[in-house]
C-alpha cells in the first residue's frame, strides 16, 4: 500500500489556534478536512463563525507544527517534522531523506507502519493510532566507531521521558522502568519500547545516523501472542497516556544526552545508561547468537557500549549484535 502523508490542512489548523480557518468554497480543504475527521483528529466548528473550523488543542494528536513548537532546539538548529497517516517504515523514509541531504533534526513519524523495522530484521507491529512510531536524522561529527553509543543515548532519553511522564500522571508506584541491552525499555519486566539505529556511510552520500523509536501506548499495540512479554503504557498507567507528550518528552531528553555525545563525553553516556539498567552487571541472561543459545552472566560494558558476558565455563566474551534475554527465577525470559 502506498504511503499517505498527513493532509496539509492539519498544520494550517494547528497554527490558526482558536480562530480556526475558513473552508467554505475550498474543495481541497473540505476534502482534507473530511479525511482528518475520519482519522479522529479533534476538528470542530468555530462557534458563531459559520464555515470556519478549528483544531482543539490536546496532548494526544500528532500534529507536525505542535511537535515542532513543543520541542526545544538544544542540539539541532530546529526540528522539522513530517507526518504520515500510513507509511511502510519511518526509518526507511528518514534514511532516504538523509541520503537526499536532510538536515539534523529531520523527524519522520506515522500513525501506522506497514513494514516497521525492528532490531535483527524483525518487524515492529504498528497498528494505527495505538503507538508512537518515529525516526529522525542525525549528522554526528564524532568518529564512526562511537556511533553505536547513540542507541544508549536514545534508550536513556526514552526511560527518562517515561519517568517524567509517570510522575506527572502518577503511574502506580509499583511500576518498574528498566533498560535491557541494547535497546529495549521494560515496564515491570515487559517490553514496551524499542530503538533501532541505522547508519549511512560517506559512500552512500553524506554520513548520517537515523534513530527509529517505537513505543507501545494503547492496548492494541501489543499482539496477543506477545502479551506475556510485552506491554503498553496505558496498562501500566491505568489511564490513556498522551502520545504527543511521549514523543516530545523523548526528543527533549535525547538532545540533552546527544550534547554529551557530541562533546565526546562517551564515559558519561555509558554511565547514564548503566545508572538506569539493572541487567548490565551480574544479571543471568541467555545469549542467542549464531544459531546458538548459551546461558551467561553479564559483567559490564566495553567503551563502545557492547555487552560483556561470562559463560558457565568461565569464558568471557563481548556481545556486539546478539539477542539477549534475561533469565527470571520463575522461568520467564524478557
Amino acid at each position: 500500500m502506498a504511503n499517505l502523508e498527513y493532509p496539509s490542512i492539519l498544520d494550517d489548523l494547528g497554527r490558526a489556534g482558536e480562530l480556526g480557518i475558513a473552508v467554505v468554497g475550498d474543495a481541497r480543504a473540505q476534502a482534507e478536512l473530511r479525511l482528518c475527521r475520519e482519522r479522529g483528529f479533534p476538528v470542530q466548528d468555530v462557534d458563531g463563525a459559520p464555515g470556519r473550523v478549528r483544531l482543539e488543542h490536546d496532548e494526544e494528536s500528532l500534529v507536525p507544527c505542535w511537535i515542532e513548537q513543543e520541542t526545544r532546539a538544544l542540539a539541532w538548529r530546529r526540528l522539522r517534522a513530517t507526518g504520515f497517516l500510513q507509511i511502510d517504515s519511518t526509518n526507511r523514509e528518514a534514511c532516504d531523506a538523509a541520503v537526499s541531504g536532510a538536515e539534523e533534526g529531520t523527524l519522520i513519524f506515522a500513525e501506522t507502519q506497514t513494514a516497521g523495522k525492528g532490531r535483527m530484521e524483525r518487524n515492529w507491529f504498528s497498528p494505527a493510532g495505538s503507538g508512537v512510531y518515529f525516526s529522525f536524522v542525525l549528522r554526528p561529527q564524532q568518529p564512526w566507531r562511537f556511533w553505536p553509543l547513540l542507541t544508549h543515548v536514545a534508550a536513556v532519553a526514552l526511560i527518562d521521558a517515561l519517568r517524567e511522564l509517570g510522575q506527572d500522571m502518577q503511574f502506580p508506584e509499583k511500576t518498574d522502568i528498566d533498560l535491557k541491552w541494547p535497546n529495549d525499555v521494560l515496564l515491570s519486566g515487559k517490553k514496551c519500547a524499542g530503538i533501532l539505529l541505522e547508519t549511512l556511510t560517506p559512500a552512500e552520500g553524506e554520513a548520517a545516523a537515523v534513530i527509529g523509536v517505537g513505543v507501545n501506548v494503547r492496548r492494541g499495540s501489543v499482539p496477543e501472542e506477545l502479551a506475556d512479554v510485552a506491554t503498553c503504557l496505558d496498562d501500566m498507567a491505568g489511564a490513556a497516556v498522551p502520545r504527543r507528550r511521549v514523543m516530545t518528552g523523548f526528543l527533549d531528553c535525547f538532545q540533552e544526552g546527544y550534547l554529551l555525545f557530541r562533546d565526546g563525553r562517551f564515559g558519561e553516556v555509558l554511565d547514564r545508561w548503566k545508572a538506569r539498567s539493572s541487567m548490565w552487571d551480574g544479571a543471568a541472561v541467555t545469549v542467542f547468537e549464531g544459531g546458538r543459545a548459551r546461558d551467561a552472566v553479564t559483567c559490564g560494558l566495553d567503551g563502545m557500549g557492547a555487552l560483556r558476558v561470562r559463560f558457565a565455563d568461565g569464558a568471557a566474551e563481548t556481545v556486539l549484535a546478539g539477542d539477549i534475554r534475561v533469565r527470571r527465577r520463575q522461568g520467564r525470559a524478557t
